[in-house]
């Protein structure tokens, strides 16, 4: 899966299509829109990311949970439950922590990151 406007290009031998979340608590509470691309298969893919490959960080979770402050996450597993929840247990613990939501992957697959914020949630300049 791949975070929405990232995709440039791909091989012939993966297959892609977009996929609808499973729950609306990604959609609407983190303005995450309610589809994503989905690549298949074996093969090579170009992705736009505000940093070099070699900055991206890979996490590999075995039935973990993963929470990600902000819109690091460039492309995850599949098979990865994607959810945007409070960052607080309570509504007051997510005042009190001043983040909000963050968005949380579960079970097993990967997830990749950038190390910085990605430019296209900036606010435009005006000149």
């Amino acid at each position: 899966m791949l975070d929405d406007g990232l995709f440039l290009a791909c091989e012939s031998t993966l297959r892609h299509s977009t996929a609808m979340r499973s729950n609306f608590s990604s959609a609407i509470a983190g303005g995450e829109g309610l589809f994503n691309l989905k690549l298949e298969g074996k093969g090579a893919f170009c992705i736009e990311a505000d940093c070099p490959y070699e900055e991206l960080i890979e996490i590999d979770m075995q039935d973990d949970v993963l929470k990600i402050d902000g819109n690091f996450a460039v492309a995850w597993s599949a098979g990865l439950k994607f959810t945007v929840e409070r960052s607080g247990k309570s509504l007051l613990g997510s005042a009190a922590s001043g983040e909000g939501l963050v968005n949380v992957y579960r079970g097993t697959g990967r997830v990749l990151m950038m190390p910085v914020r990605s430019s296209r949630l900036s606010a435009p300049t005006v000149e």
